[in-house]
């Protein structure tokens, strides 16, 4: 045991026995305070509290029994080693059983009276740290009550605040999930409205830690310590608690943290799953709404003309059959394209897709999609440039679905922008993370993405409720699935776009490490 950390108060009407008694323990490290009598020592514990009290029985008005006695009917906990020139057993076994640890015989001899004193003090010790065990086991029971009665998980991390700021009795708190290095904030207690500064966290810091509060990001002006606890689960961060402190907290209060935080995880781990699942019931009611819908009339149609052409074909001019068929052909190629997609996204989000990646033209592959989108830029009067460099080297892709990428982006630019519109599609050599790349671009001066939408462009299923949007036939699926096919084949995409003004899409592709020159679009 630790001198420093252990104050015991001597109890004895003997002034030159207080001094002895005071100077020894002064010398050994320990923290004392002396009383002359029961009554004085009574209040000198009810007021502070001691590790260890050294108690004389024979003191006049208020005996060593009588402070036994008292400190019995208290409920007292702290241990109490009677000194006592009395030697009987009689008087022994009554010490013992008004609840004295030990006994000591005056004269005091100094070695019986150290080993008296560390027995006595590691008892308390260990009486103590299984107190605070149980009583932290019967807290986190309590919060694995309310932890079980919700799935939310603003609720969670409200409770998390509520118990770990008591625990540490933090001026200020907040949780939230780490966005590269900042917290991305859920839940606060507090705090002021809009004073929530920025944090910054380290998301590779696994370990709980307290520092000094940085100048420029107090959640409360008198904090003076910082603690971080990163709730993780499967060695992966999934959110940071932070407690802005008066005072540093002692290890005992760090152990719980780290206990609450396992159990703060499985909480936002059930709540996460459970979001899960209502995301995808969501998803596979938004899914049969979607293909029922995009399945309804192109099969009408086609149900419709095919029986006009059975039953009137005869009565019908050349020209009104050719049309009809064009309907049916019309329909069953919207099935086959929607049959396509979700083919592709079954694929993908099952570990089935299968890639061919190898050296590509981008300019000749650009040049065959082009040609597919002639007859509809002609019909739609809109103006379609390319602008590809000489000289760039090839990309390293898979044709088909390359191919594809750049079909779905300029189907996009063509469908949303007006007639007599311009599309431009560019090429060029950026430099990236990992190096030289090829950036590809798609740009339009069509009705634009409203600010709103922008980060729902690249979801599945997902349509603006603008009026222009919703005039054009969709399936909210394109977009979805150019961005894996992008992502599988080493790059990225993005796009800028202004509403009513145009949009521009962005996407990147590795490209072949040993150059080889192509040939320029103009």
């Amino acid at each position: 045991m630790d001198p420093k950390n252990s104050m015991i108060l001597v109890v004895d009407d003997d002034a030159l026995i207080r001094e002895l008694l005071s100077s020894w323990l002064d010398h050994r490290g320990y923290g004392v305070k002396t009383a002359e009598n029961g009554q004085q020592a009574l209040a000198m514990h009810q007021q502070q509290g001691f590790d260890l009290i050294l108690l004389d029985i024979m003191m006049p008005d208020m005996n060593g029994f009588d402070v036994l006695t008292a400190l019995k009917a208290a409920g007292n906990t702290t241990p109490v080693v009677v000194m006592s020139a009395l030697t009987d057993l009689k008087s022994v076994v009554t010490c013992i059983k008004l609840g004295a640890e030990d006994f000591l015989s005056k004269p005091i001899e100094s070695e019986l009276l150290w080993a008296r004193i560390n027995a006595s003090l590691e008892k308390k010790h260990y009486r103590d740290a299984q107190q605070t065990w149980l009583e932290e086991l019967n807290l986190l029971q309590q919060i694995d009550q309310e932890l079980n009665t919700t799935l939310d998980r603003e609720t969670i991390s409200q409770l998390t605040l509520q118990y770990g700021g008591q625990k540490t009795g933090a001026l200020a708190c907040c949780i939230g999930a780490v966005d590269g290095h900042r917290l991305q904030v859920r839940a606060t207690q507090g705090i002021e409205p809009g004073q929530l500064p920025t944090i910054i966290v380290d998301k590779q810091q696994h370990a709980i830690t307290q520092t000094a509060v940085p100048e420029n990001g107090r959640l409360h002006p008198q904090a003076n310590y910082r603690l971080t606890l990163p709730i993780y689960r499967n060695a992966i961060i999934r959110d940071v608690a932070i407690f802005d402190l008066a005072h540093p907290v002692p290890e005992t209060t760090l152990r719980f943290l780290k206990r609450l935080a396992i159990h703060i995880a499985i909480a936002m781990h059930n709540a996460q799953l459970y979001a899960d699942v209502q995301a995808a019931n969501r998803a596979k009611s938004n899914f049969v709404a979607m293909v029922s819908h995009e399945l309804k009339n192109p099969l009408t149609s086609i149900q419709s003309y095919t029986y006009l052409l059975r039953r009137q074909s005869s009565k019908l001019p050349p020209g009104t059959q050719a049309t009809y068929l064009d309907i049916i052909n019309d329909g069953a190629t919207r099935i086959h394209n929607l049959a396509l997609e979700l083919d592709d996204i079954t694929q993908i989000e099952t570990g089935q897709f299968r890639l061919r990646l190898e050296a590509v033209s981008l300019p000749e592959v650009l040049h065959n999609v082009v040609k597919l989108f002639e007859p509809q830029l002609e019909e739609r009067q809109q103006e379609l440039t390319v602008h590809v460099p000489a000289g760039l080297p090839q990309v390293r892709a898979d044709t088909k679905r390359l191919s594809q990428i750049l079909t779905n982006l300029i189907s996009n630019a063509s469908k949303y922008t007006p007639e007599g519109g311009r599309i431009q599609v560019a090429a060029q050599l950026v430099e990236g993370e990992v190096g030289a790349q090829m950036q590809i671009t798609v740009e339009d001066n069509g009705i634009g993405i409203m600010a709103g939408d922008q980060g729902k462009v690249f979801s599945q299923f997902f349509r603006a409720d603008d009026e222009l949007v919703t005039a054009v036939r969709g399936t909210g699926l394109g977009l979805n699935i150019t961005k894996k096919l992008v992502e599988l084949q080493g790059g990225e995409i993005c796009f800028t776009s202004e509403h009513r003004q145009g949009s521009t899409f962005f996407f990147t592709l590795p490209i072949v490490t040993q150059e080889t020159a192509v040939p320029a679009i103009a």
